[in-house]
């Protein structure tokens, strides 16, 4: 999506939005292959690329990074349409679990009808909270949340496009909140648009994306839908990790501002943390 039509989406009501989405791919949707574990297009609301290619690249990485066995609780925060948690269906045991919430209910329902129904071990929570590009009918923040889940519950956590979204007080309450549910010695996976010296030249440019507004700590794309894309000025995101007992195991940069990607080709940046 270009710049002019990225603006122009980010203008129409919330609502609006995924209702246009249905309208455009209502043609693709009739004829698609229904046996598959995959949304219709039209309901798709998380990023961008093919919702199986996408899905089995990030598992790949969850694999690779993540210390995970088939027997492991997971816990996907924003778990959308079930994007990543499709590959997970092949790959836990009974004894495993998978663990979901997000603020879409579009997203949500279609988890539960279509995977939880298959597999029972994988669980998907509707948490509706206020967000400038997902939901706007609700007073419930991000901020104030405390995760449906009990202390040191969880093998492996992660987070993708999910504080590409959010401001740091919600950010800073999420962090908090995971040190909490995932078990010592374990691993956590998010992805951030980061902003350091290196990004923020490739970034002018270069860059795919821009962030134009400067906040304390944070920058913006566009400063009235504030969490359709916020940037973090990594020094800071460092320090909130440290300060909340995690260790920085792996930083990996995307290729978002026009830098070429550390060992995998993504769009964004990917931290891999272990809880201290």
């Amino acid at each position: 999506m270009n710049s002019f039509l990225r603006n122009l989406y980010y203008r129409l009501p919330v609502t609006m939005r995924f209702h246009i989405r249905r309208i455009i791919f209502f043609p693709q949707d009739i004829f698609r292959d229904k046996s598959a574990l995959a949304p219709p297009k039209g309901l798709m609301f998380t990023g961008s690329g093919g919702f199986e290619s996408v899905g089995k690249q990030f598992f790949n990485y969850f694999i690779q990074y993540g210390d995970i066995t088939p027997d492991s609780a997971i816990l996907d925060i924003g778990s959308g349409i079930g994007r990543m948690a499709v590959p997970f269906t092949n790959y836990l045991s009974k004894k495993g679990s998978y663990e979901g919430f997000d603020i879409v209910k579009i997203g949500v329902d279609w988890c539960k009808q279509n995977i939880s129904s298959k597999y029972p071990n994988f669980n998907f929570k509707l948490i509706p909270l206020k967000n400038d590009l997902y939901l706007s009918d609700t007073n419930n923040t991000a901020e104030n949340l405390v995760f449906p889940y009990k202390n040191d519950s969880f093998d492996f956590v992660f987070l993708t496009s999910v504080f590409t979204h959010m401001l740091p007080n919600d950010v800073e309450n999420y962090i908090s909140e995971i040190n909490r549910v995932l078990k010592p010695n374990k691993k956590f996976f998010a992805t951030f648009f980061i902003l350091d010296e290196i990004s923020k030249n490739a970034m002018i440019s270069k860059g795919t994306k821009q962030f134009p507004y400067e906040m304390e700590n944070y920058s913006l794309m566009d400063k009235t839908v504030k969490e359709a894309n916020v940037a973090y000025n990594k020094e800071y995101i460092i320090n909130l990790l440290n300060e909340n007992d995690f260790e920085v195991v792996q930083f990996l940069r995307g290729n978002w501002s026009g830098t070429p990607s550390d060992i995998i080709d993504l769009h964004q940046d990917i931290i891999i943390l272990k809880k201290k």
